[in-house]
């Protein structure tokens, strides 16, 4: 009988990498008049007090803070005594919410502290946070300096920008005959960026505007059109990094010319492999086996199918061997194509090899009495082509059986965890439930395996 020990550490991974997931990440801040032509509200103010938000304790309350924007439970609204306003406040007091900090961004005010807030309107609250040009007041000079040009500024406001591409690491302007912005909407007007790339309108009425980039058919971009607010005298800026606009499409059969559906196909350059490139392009087949690769840059490529990197045990396009384009195993047999300045290549047919046969694991999860250990955590890894991929979650029932779907040759890893919460406690080392992995090789069309858990110290 093999044992297995839950293993401590990938609880502690698992909890690493959803902190980092979570964590705040900022576009960057942008220039003060950019910072007071987009917000709502711009003041001197000192913070008077602070209020946390709390959760409604039914469900209707709830509902209705939803509805009025208050549902930021855990966040803080403070209070400011206003100093000098700029834009948006007409009182000496004002209450501005925002985050608890670190992942939503929240901005930590100090009661008592003198700040220049930057506010924008989330329905019916004043918000800020640490990705806007908020700051005590004792490090705002340079926002200050322009907010004191305000008064004597001309009446008008300005949308400017940038229109960019990346070559050879590098940020490069775009311009040409075919390059242009138009700017609709309290009135109407059309730019063209100069050599480096860069745009600017002034003089326009404040207000909303949809700013739009047209480009040849060579090239293209992610959402061309923006939508930009703008206040008297500020700014509203935008930039666009553009791409080739070459396309790659085809279509997956089997060895008997049917559709293969949602099987991963990848676009990368001729000498990389496709599980570790960095600029691989990733796409899946539709219901008729077809795939299209868009904004394609002008180079040379294989299509290599089937190389997932975090392959799902239970995906029944694992049968498929990996493969490339048209149809060969090897990728020094792979045909490449080579893709021009917004090239169109198109219905290139990728013929798959034959599938391998089926094997199923059909397994149960004991404690070492032999008593099922109900709904335990079951973690099964694909390893078969020795590229290390991400675990996936296989459903245990309250018997403690599970089943997995593979196919012969195929090689998992996989170990269970029981259904028992840990709790830490002031003696790290008390012992807990953890396990040891089981390496499992397919080799017949249905394949048993019982995991018996263990109590151990760590």
């Amino acid at each position: 009988m093999r044992h297995l020990v839950f293993f401590l550490g990938l609880v502690v991974l698992l909890a690493a990498a959803y902190q980092t997931a979570n964590a705040c990440t900022c576009a960057g801040s942008g220039s003060p008049c950019d910072n007071y032509g987009s917000a709502s509200a711009v003041f001197v103010g000192t913070v008077v007090s602070g209020r946390q938000k709390e959760r409604p304790k039914d469900v209707a309350t709830a509902r209705r803070d939803e509805d009025a924007g208050l549902s930021d439970w855990g966040s803080t609204f403070y209070k400011f005594s206003v100093e000098q306003p700029y834009l948006g406040v007409a009182g000496t007091e004002v209450e501005i919410l925002t985050g608890s900090g670190g992942g939503d961004c929240g901005y930590r005010f100090t009661i008592g502290q003198r700040y220049l807030v930057y506010a924008y309107r989330s329905k019916t609250n004043l918000t800020t946070s640490i990705c806007t040009r908020t700051k005590p007041f004792s490090q705002a000079d340079e926002d200050l300096a322009f907010l004191g040009t305000l008064s004597s500024a001309a009446p008008g406001a300005t949308i400017h920008g940038r229109v960019a591409r990346y070559e050879l690491k590098k940020e490069v302007g775009i311009s040409g005959p075919n390059v242009f912005i138009t700017i609709e909407g309290e009135e109407n007007k059309e730019a063209s960026p100069d050599s480096e790339g860069n745009f600017r309108v002034s003089g326009l009425r404040p207000g909303k505007y949809k700013v739009k980039l047209h480009l040849p058919d060579t090239l293209t971009t992610y959402q061309a059109e923006k939508e930009l607010t703008v206040a008297d005298r500020g700014c509203a800026s935008q930039l666009w990094y553009v791409t080739d606009n070459g396309q790659v499409t085809g279509r997956v059969v089997d060895v008997e010319g049917q559709p293969v559906a949602r099987i991963l196909v990848s676009l990368v350059r001729p000498d990389v492999d496709p599980r570790t490139a960095d600029d691989v392009r990733l796409e899946r087949t539709d219901d008729e086996g077809r795939f299209k690769f868009s904004a394609v840059a002008r180079g040379r490529y294989v299509i290599a199918v089937n190389f997932n990197r975090f392959p799902d045990p239970n995906d029944p396009t694992n049968a498929y061997p990996p493969s490339f384009y048209p149809g060969v195993l090897d990728q020094a047999q792979a045909e490449v194509i080579t893709v021009s300045l917004g090239e169109k290549v198109t219905d290139r047919l990728i013929r798959v090899p034959s599938k391998r046969p089926s094997s199923v694991v059909n397994g149960q999860v004991v404690w070492q009495d032999g008593s099922p250990v109900s709904a335990a955590q079951l973690l099964v890894t694909d390893i078969t082509y020795g590229v290390k991929p991400l675990s996936h979650a296989v459903q245990v029932d309250e018997q403690g059986r599970f089943s997995i779907t593979g196919y012969v040759g195929q090689k998992l890893l996989v170990y269970a965890r029981s259904n028992r919460q840990f709790v830490p406690t002031d003696r790290p080392r008390d012992p807990i439930e953890r396990s040891e992995p089981v390496r499992l090789s397919l080799e017949r069309p249905t394949e048993t395996l019982k995991l018996s858990t263990t109590t151990k110290l760590r």
